[in-house]
């Protein structure tokens, strides 16, 4: 088919082809008042980026769901003991008080997990048997390494922790082994907890004794010190008597009433002044050959000395607070482990010194006794050897013998009266730990964890926090055109047209009625463009390749050529060319014969079933090239001869990157309109494109937005949705009629040739 077209003379130059226009200035240069971001902003980049978040909340549940189902499953056992300082449980003294102290209470917290009380559970059940089975360590360790493993395998399965404001403690074991059969883990929680608690007790107890059973053993060794003394003053007075043939002691002699008196009276003095220091040198002799722990215990009841308690307590504070710091894992050098250190020896330093003090009082009590005790036996070998130049006889040294055993009978029965005393507390029964509360197994043992319902709720709202910080992300990092907005933001440019998904060529049965309604708003959009100013040659062009240039280009040509229009559609994209497979016409001859001289323009042009529209195929030249053939005093010619026949010249051209000839080509046309794919290329190659255009000298007049997906942007929805048109009715009125969209992608009005025709009518009132 041909068109006969006369023509143009091929004098014609490129300038004087395309009509004067305005600038190509496509957005005015007054910024758009900033708008405040809405809560439907984030709404609607979480809607188009749904896909992340369920994507992301299904992996995480999912990720959730297996991991829970693959966790072993942990039984817990509780017992709950009372704990309180040592008190009898029948106050004789009377006083006696129990106090809360939160200090003791956590003191008797670190010990109760200490590994003396474990390793007593561990060999009091055999669990190092039982979990050197199950934990395999019976293979690979050694009889102390399976015991050390299982030590510290109990202490990391118990906890702890203190009632508030009470003097009770909770002891909770958890275990996931051993595993068979179900619930069997239980068991031994249950049991160990039982048997930590009354490990602890009966430790407890043996604490309280052991000062009380090495203060009863010293005792029992001064009393058999004095019993000794005893024995040999009786076995002395015993050989002066059978010596002496003295059966009774008595006063013989009245003229020496004086001098006796005197020898008695200091008899008393140096028996007393003796026996004193005898016992000082006892107590003294005693304490020298106590050992440092020995001596501390019996410092209390040897010289009754309460002043080293409140340095044991203290030493005791900072040995747990050293093992706590330890367990935390605080290295040897560590500031706070060096301190605790620096304190414990100061503290071990004041206790020595003490102790030496001790000692020291003890030796000048004795050398002081001594001193005294020798003073009155000087004066009364004095006043002896005077009264025996008086009278002789043994009557003075029995009475000393008889004195000296009385006093040593004295302190013997002192000694044993404390002793006795001692006894009755070491037999009072104590309450200083009660186990108020046993752990029990039940009859069906449930696991503690892990908790299905909780991890799954924590996977579903981590889920949700991760997907829609990645859709977040994922939209921050997309720097592609998404928006009207972000055309007139970063490409300064109007959007002349918003292209909806999914449409089909016009000359596709299948097209639906909204795909000519978008042309119909994209052409007049042109109409009324001021940058096009009434021009008829419109370039379509795009920043690059599959961007939609082709299909807009065809179907805004069929719609003009189906409103009335004289429309001539020219495939000027010589490197690949597509009109002509829409239109199902063969590629050559076309443009490039015609620029190259191989064939006239009438004989190249075809027309189509369209009634008003003609198509100018690409062609095809036998050289490898087509470079350089839109630059060109023919193509100029035939832009001119289409101008003149024409009322709408549609130019497919290639993209602006990429290809050199573009950039000829964009100054042939009245106006180029340049198609940017929705969430396609990056922002920067569009702007380049279009500045690229303007650079080279066409006239810009906007960008049609192609693709938009209408369930993700806001832009294009009432594309999907029901509008309004108006047509006049065969009596000449003005029906308003409205439209939808049916399941069929069809209409549910006129058919296609009623609304062609309905159309034109709308046009010519406009």
């Amino acid at each position: 088919m041909t068109n006969d077209l006369p023509t143009a003379p091929a004098t014609a130059s490129a300038a004087s082809v395309r009509p004067p226009a305005p600038p190509a200035s496509a957005v005015p240069q007054t910024a758009a008042p900033q708008e405040a971001v809405h809560f439907l902003d984030y709404w609607q980049i979480l809607y188009s980026r749904k896909e992340i978040v369920i994507v992301v909340s299904l992996l995480l549940i999912l990720v959730g769901v297996v991991v829970t189902s693959r966790m072993p499953k942990v039984y817990a056992a509780q017992s709950v003991i009372e704990v309180h300082r040592e008190t009898p449980a029948i106050d004789l003294m009377g006083g006696s008080s129990v106090r809360y102290d939160p200090i003791y209470l956590r003191t008797q917290f670190e010990i109760i997990k200490s590994r003396p009380i474990i390793e007593r559970v561990v060999k009091e059940l055999a669990l190092d048997q039982d979990f050197g089975m199950e934990y395999g360590w019976k293979n690979t360790q050694s009889e102390k390494g399976v015991t050390e493993s299982t030590v510290n395998l109990v202490r990391r399965k118990t906890t702890l922790s203190i009632y508030r404001d009470t003097d009770l403690i909770a002891i909770e074991v958890r275990l996931d082994k051993p595993n068979r059969p179900e619930g069997e883990a239980a068991k031994y929680a249950a049991n160990i907890a039982n048997t930590i608690a009354r490990v602890y007790r009966d430790s407890v107890a043996e604490e309280g004794r052991r000062p009380i059973l090495d203060g009863i053993a010293q005792l029992e060794n001064d009393i058999r010190s004095f019993e000794t003394q005893i024995a040999e003053k009786e076995d002395k007075l015993a050989s002066l008597r059978v010596a002496h043939g003295v059966t009774v002691t008595s006063e013989r002699d009245s003229g020496t009433q004086i001098g006796r008196t005197r020898v008695m009276d200091l008899t008393v003095k140096a028996d007393e002044t003796r026996i004193r220091a005898s016992l000082a040198k006892s107590r003294y002799d005693r304490f020298a050959s106590l050992t440092a722990e020995n001596a501390v215990a019996a410092a209390p009841y040897l010289v009754q000395d309460q002043s080293l308690a409140p340095l044991l307590s203290r030493k005791n504070d900072l040995e747990l607070q050293l093992a706590a710091q330890t367990k935390a894992g605080l290295g040897p050098n560590h500031p706070e482990v060096q301190q605790s250190h620096s304190l414990i020896a100061n503290v071990d330093r004041q206790i020595e010194e003490k102790l030496a003090a001790i000692r020291a009082g003890l030796r000048q009590s004795w050398e002081q006794e001594q001193q005294e005790a020798d003073y009155y036996a000087d004066l009364l070998a004095k006043a002896s050897a005077n009264e025996m130049q008086i009278s002789a006889g043994v009557a003075v040294e029995m009475e000393k013998l008889r004195s000296d055993l009385e006093s040593l009978k004295q302190s013997r029965r002192d000694l044993q009266n404390r002793m006795v005393n001692e006894r009755l507390k070491l037999d009072m029964p104590k309450t200083a730990v009660k186990v108020r509360e046993e752990a029990v197994v039940p009859s069906t043992p449930l696991p503690v964890s892990p908790n299905f319902a909780l991890n799954v709720t924590l996977s579903v709202v981590a889920g949700l926090f991760f997907g829609v910080v990645l859709a977040f992300f994922v939209e921050y990092l997309d720097t592609t055109v998404k928006t009207t907005e972000d055309v007139e933001k970063y490409l300064q440019a109007n959007v002349i047209g918003l292209i909806p998904q999914k449409l089909r060529s016009l000359n596709d049965p299948n097209a639906r009625f909204t795909h000519y309604e978008v042309y119909r708003v994209l052409r007049m959009n042109l109409k009324n463009s001021r940058a096009l100013a009434g021009g008829k040659a419109i370039i379509f062009t795009s920043a690059s390749a599959g961007e939609g240039k082709s299909l807009n280009a065809f179907n805004l040509a069929w719609v003009c050529a189906e409103c009335g229009e004289k429309v001539l559609l020219i495939d000027a994209d010589l490197y690949h060319p597509r009109q002509h497979r829409t239109l199902g016409v063969p590629l050559e001859p076309g443009l490039c014969n015609v620029v190259v001289g191989e064939a006239p323009l009438d004989g190249t042009i075809l027309k189509t079933e369209q009634e008003n529209l003609d198509f100018l195929p690409a062609g095809r030249i036998a050289s490898t090239s087509v470079f350089g053939l839109m630059d060109t005093e023919e193509m100029a010619q035939v832009f001119a001869t289409a101008r003149e026949r024409y009322d709408r010249i549609i130019v497919d051209a290639p993209p602006m990157i990429g290809v050199s000839d573009t950039s000829q080509l964009v100054r042939l046309g009245d106006g180029v309109a340049l198609i940017v794919q929705h969430r396609k290329y990056p922002r920067a190659l569009c702007r380049r494109a279009k500045e690229r255009i303007v650079s080279m000298g066409g006239n810009f007049i906007g960008v049609i937005l192609n693709n938009v997906n209408a369930a993700h942007g806001s832009s294009s929805y009432y594309y999907e949705n029901q509008y309004y048109y108006y047509y006049t009715n065969d009596s000449g009125e003005r029906v308003r009629r409205r439209r939808r969209r049916s399941s069929s992608g069809g209409d549910d009005d006129a058919p296609h040739e009623h609304r062609r025709h309905g159309d034109e009518k709308t046009e010519a009132r406009s």
